[in-house]
């Protein structure tokens, strides 16, 4: 009922704003431009305030009802018109606030689980807890996670969570970018995806971001792929595949078995 009455005074205070518009400032406005335009003198500051006042006078007059009329009504249907455009934005904006919130909800429940088959936690992609600084490595072990996953059933990557699942946030990777922001972040994912796993890989991991307990947590959301995906580098090319709650490295042999084993 609040939320019913809370719109219709919203519509009303714009059709009032919008009719209040057209009748007070445009219609006189619009006389004193007609004036000059069917007029043989020449177009002036202190004549048009003359004009201006003039007309003022003139178009609040019974004789103009008709005109004044029509564009009281004109702008009560422009402010009608913006009325529900905002109460559609702002119901939209409520209904995204509202999502957003659980999918926060259900992203602390899956942390509370801790990590499995189809769940991983890291502590960030290139900042090393331990040393304090820059590890480019670590850009690696993202990798081979994404790929397990991809050659699995899919899954969650939640960056910003470290092992006992404690959420720490991004901060300290942020600084570690060019651009030190959520945008410059999603950039770096897809560039490791792409430089170690291939473009195509790209399309199979969707990055989303969460605010929990204050800071900001990555959640990759992995498509298991149809075709194997390989890690490579300026060395070798392999194959990982999550099993349990770890990814493990396999043999060629163990490619080809578990390749066919998963077609059955």
């Amino acid at each position: 009922m609040y939320q019913i009455f809370s719109h219709s005074k919203t519509v009303a205070i714009q059709i009032i704003i919008g009719a209040g518009i057209f009748y007070f400032l445009l219609h006189p406005f619009t006389m004193v431009l007609y004036w000059f335009e069917f007029s043989d003198i020449p177009f002036s500051l202190s004549k048009f305030q003359e004009i201006f006042i003039e007309r003022l006078n003139e178009s609040f007059s019974f004789n103009m009802r008709v005109m004044s009329s029509l564009l009281t009504l004109f702008g009560a249907v422009l402010g009608l018109v913006s009325g529900l455009f905002w109460i559609k934005i702002k119901s939209k904006n409520i209904q995204i606030d509202k999502q957003q919130k659980l999918l926060q909800r259900d992203i602390s429940e899956i942390i509370a689980d801790g990590e499995n088959e189809r769940v991983e936690f890291k502590s960030s992609i290139r900042y090393d807890y331990y040393r304090k600084t820059t590890n480019r490595d670590l850009e690696k072990v993202i990798a081979k996670t994404i790929t397990g996953f991809m050659n699995a059933k899919g899954g969650k990557l939640i960056i910003g969570v470290d092992d006992d699942g404690n959420v720490i946030g991004l901060d300290k990777d942020f600084k570690t970018l060019k651009h030190k922001n959520k945008d410059g972040y999603e950039r770096e994912i897809f560039r490791i995806i792409s430089t170690q796993l291939g473009r195509e890989a790209c399309f199979s991991n969707h990055i989303s971001f969460y605010k929990l307990n204050g800071e900001d947590v990555c959640v990759i959301d992995i498509e298991p792929s149809e075709k194997p995906i390989y890690v490579s580098d300026t060395e070798n090319t392999t194959f990982f595949v999550r099993t349990g709650n770890a990814t493990y490295p396999l043999t060629v042999k163990e490619v080809v078995n578990y390749l066919e084993n998963r077609k059955l």
